[in-house]
This record gives C-alpha cells, structure tokens and sequence, in this order.
C-alpha cells in the first residue's frame, strides 16, 4: 500500500493521549493540512493537550526531497522550541522521523504506521536536553468529506 500521508495534500484529524514529562496522561486532539505545490510541500498543524489550562502547540513544516530514496527532509519552526529539522525515512508501513533544533537543546522521534490509506498510528517522544520532555500516542485519520 502506498502511503498517503505526506504524500498527497489532504486534511487529517488527530485523536491520542499526551504524557507529560512526569508521565501524567491528557486527552489530545489536533488537526493537520498537507498541502503541496511546485515550490515545496507543508504541513501546518496544531495540537492540543486537554490539561487545565488546555495547551496548544503549533507548527508549521516545509518538507522536500532529498537525494536517498525513501527520504524527505523537513524544517519547522516552534513558537516553544525554535527551529526544528529533521528527516522522514519511509519503512515499509511505516514513516519514522528523527529530529533535532537549531541550538541542539531539544531532540526527538516519531513513527507514523500506515493501518489503511485513511488511517495512521502515530507514536512519539520529545527531549529537552537529554530527558524526556514529553510524549504521545495518536491516531491521525484523514478527512475523506
């Protein structure tokens, strides 16, 4: 099966659990727009954490090829952690992302597993010098309507 996330420009929702630094479990939800065009590919998205008070986290992606088979590379920028670049490696059913800022502070990994062409798994964990800041397991389902 062809993977369709990233791949082709399409909305998509996210419904999970957050773990905080200190394990503590939230309700997540956020939302997500893949748009592509003859300059470049995005991803602009938000996430927020059903903590008391509710947390919103942004970001904004540029994403191109690179010159590996199986390989994009990406750049973001974080309201709370600055710039981001990392790359997204295709594996079979899954895409795993490796990621690291601009000042080497803050770090991380995410897989997204391809369940059908609609559906996603999508598993991570966030570090902020060294130690785990945060974490997350979602379900991201594209909009078909």
């Amino acid at each position: 099966m062809a993977h369709t996330y990233f791949f082709q420009p399409a909305d998509w929702t996210a419904r999970g659990t957050y773990y905080d630094a200190d394990g503590r479990e939230f309700l997540l939800s956020g939302a997500v727009q893949i748009e592509h065009s003859a300059a470049k590919w995005t991803l602009d998205g938000w996430l927020e954490v059903q903590s008391d008070p509710a947390v919103r986290f942004t970001n904004c992606y540029e994403i191109a090829p690179s010159d590996r088979p199986d390989t994009l590379c990406w750049q973001s920028h974080n309201p709370a952690l600055g710039t981001l670049r990392g790359t997204f490696e295709v594996v079979g059913p899954c895409i795993v992302s490796a990621y690291r800022s601009a000042d080497g502070r803050y770090s991380g990994t995410e897989t997204l597993r391809q369940l059908d062409a609609d559906t996603y798994e999508n598993v991570g964990v966030s570090f902020a010098d060294g130690k785990r800041m945060s974490a997350w397991t979602a379900q991201l389902t594209r909009n078909t309507e």
